[in-house]
């Protein structure tokens, strides 16, 4: 049977690129288990292993901007859609499905991470990547000309499928083509621009749907992405050193995990759907919720048994899950990264809702976060860089957020700009220190061999944590709205305020009377939210402890890797 193998001749790797000579795996955790054969694919053969090649310095930067555009891409599609959902919801009459327009992009981008792990891990980068990209544009495509609230949530999910790639993939390929000592620098480069591109989506998006159409939000993606296309396909070469494992045809769908991938989607769809309907639609105690409840545990145990089973065919491969340093950065990530993306999604919501600000301008107002964000993201990187141990970043972070969310709690109609510009900041600076943290760990500890699945099981705990972590924020609030209103303002009609959305109150409630009862509804919904975060953010400091204290500098990992493999020499 004819091999997949990587189909770069020698000339690609010309004479401006710099070569140096093979690095070896730089996990000193695991080293003993890089030679070990996958049971569905067979290893590059142990002839040694390749040259490294990186390109030279103008090739680089050019690529590097050209996977940063298609990263800020993905990461602008996670909140473009906030501030554009009540004029689509009001276009499409589809109140009941809005949650799905966040959610089926979600769902789809953190469950789909495996699968291009093993599609980078097993095929040329080059291929996989652009691939990937192509699968995020074709979803742009159909949500910008979705007919319907059906065909919106399509694309969407289709954008996540594409955009799962594009996020797993912009990290492997910078970690084949970034001198070790850049790397820390580009990733915080990296991070800033993730930063950056996530909390201008509701900025952008009040802009698209006030002065254009809330299809933009989507368009937009075809030509910038185009660009980069164009870019990688001319100017990358694959790494003959990122071809770290090769397979032959007929086992290329026993690679890629689709009954646990199957299994997780479903238990997710039933935790999403209870937190769509749960308590909004149907009564918390009715059967409804309670058995999408059950559904989600059930289908849960189920996943854990497959990926037990199917061991390194598995979405979330055990062996490397198991590892100290990689099961507290999901957990952290899990945790740390709901707190945030969910504070990143109601802050709009309380400029609009609390303070009656238009949707271009509480995007603005979101402005603290996003350079604050950038700023310290970059900042971490660096001092990673220096300092090498991790854990008091993840430390930091954690009582950053924390501290810094607590404040923002406190927050009511007539906050000042010192208020909500400072609290923001201070939340920010936790969020920066920790938002890239997870990938510049993962690929400092880890072999060639293992890098993409590696990279992508840190990343799928990050956007799980972002999927329940909105999710769950939004049902608290629309919870809490509900109950204000019920127990307080029983004359006014919940379906109407639940239509209007955070954008539409003062047209939808001419009377003072009731806009001041729906704006203290909607406050109380919007701390209940607050409590949230906090609580995961004080949860993910509670992981933070369990970190090790190892340094992460390259020439301490040689080091430490060094003495490990003396040792194991010396042994009998």
């Amino acid at each position: 049977m004819a091999e997949v193998k990587d189909t770069v001749p020698a000339a690609d790797a010309p004479s401006s690129e710099e070569t140096e000579a093979a690095i070896p795996p730089s996990d000193d955790d695991t080293i003993d288990v890089v030679g070990k054969k996958e049971p569905e694919a067979t290893q590059a053969p142990p002839a040694g292993p390749p040259a490294v090649k990186y390109p030279d310095p103008l090739r680089g930067a050019v690529l590097t901007v050209a996977l940063l555009l298609a990263m800020f891409l993905v990461a602008l599609d996670m909140s473009i859609i906030t501030t554009a959902i009540p004029t689509i919801t009001q276009r499409f009459r589809s109140l009941d499905q809005e949650g799905w327009y966040g959610s089926a992009f979600f769902l789809c981008l953190a469950t789909f991470q495996a699968f291009w792990g093993k599609a980078y891990k097993f095929f040329p980068l080059k291929t996989a990547f652009l691939t990937a990209v192509g699968v995020f544009e074709l979803g742009s495509l159909i949500a910008a000309l979705a007919p319907n609230s059906p065909a919106l949530i399509v694309g969407r999910a289709i954008q996540g499928v594409g955009g799962a790639g594009v996020t797993g993939g912009v990290y492997t390929i910078l970690a084949f083509i970034t001198r070790p000592k850049y790397l820390h620098a580009v990733f915080g480069v990296t991070s800033a621009v993730w930063s950056v591109s996530s909390v201008l989506g509701p900025i952008l998006s009040g802009v698209f749907t006030q002065y254009v159409t809330w299809r933009w939000c989507f368009w937009v993606n075809l030509p910038i992405g185009g660009a980069a296309s164009i870019i990688l396909l001319l100017l990358l070469k694959t790494p003959p050193h990122s071809r770290v494992a090769h397979t032959t045809v007929n086992k290329i769908p026993t690679l890629f995990d689709f009954p646990g991938m199957v299994v997780l989607v479903g238990g997710m769809v039933c935790l999403l759907l209870a937190l769509e309907d749960g308590g909004v639609k149907y009564p918390w105690h009715s059967r409804v919720p309670i058995g999408l409840l059950v559904g989600f545990g059930l289908l849960m145990i189920l996943f854990a048994l497959v990926e037990w089973k199917q061991g390194e065919g598995a979405m979330v491969v055990p062996r490397i899950i198991k590892r100290r340093t990689i099961l507290v950065l999901a957990l952290f990530n899990l945790t740390a990264q709901g707190s945030g993306f969910a504070r990143v999604y109601n802050l709009p919501i309380f400029f609009q809702a609390g303070q009656g600000q238009s949707p271009s301008e509480s995007g603005i107002r979101t402005l603290p976060t996003v350079l604050t964000t950038s700023i310290f993201s970059f900042v971490g990187s660096i001092l990673l860089g220096k300092v090498g141990f991790y854990q008091p970043f993840l430390m930091l972070g954690a009582m950053f957020v924390t501290v810094g969310t607590g404040l923002i709690y406190t927050m009511g109609p007539d906050a000042t700009a010192g208020q909500y510009i400072g609290y923001q900041v201070l939340a920010a600076i936790g969020s920066g220190l920790v938002i890239q943290l997870n990938v510049i760990v993962a690929q400092a500890i880890t072999p060639r061999v293992d890098m993409s699945i590696t990279l992508a099981t840190v990343l799928f705990f990050q956007f799980i944590g972002g999927t329940v972590g909105v999710s769950a924020a939004t049902n608290i609030m629309n919870n809490v709205i509900i109950n204000t209103l019920k127990n307080e303002s029983p004359n006014i009609p919940v379906a109407d305020v639940l239509a209007a959305g955070s954008t539409g109150l003062s047209r939808a409630f001419s009377r003072k009377e009731d806009l001041d009862a729906v704006v203290h509804a909607y406050m109380n919904g919007i701390k209940a939210g607050w409590i949230w975060c906090i609580v995961l953010a004080g949860l993910a400091f509670l992981v933070s402890l369990g970190a090790e204290w190892k340094s992460v500098r390259p020439e301490d990992v040689k080091k430490r890797r060094e003495q490990k493999a003396a040792a194991a020499s010396a042994s009998p």
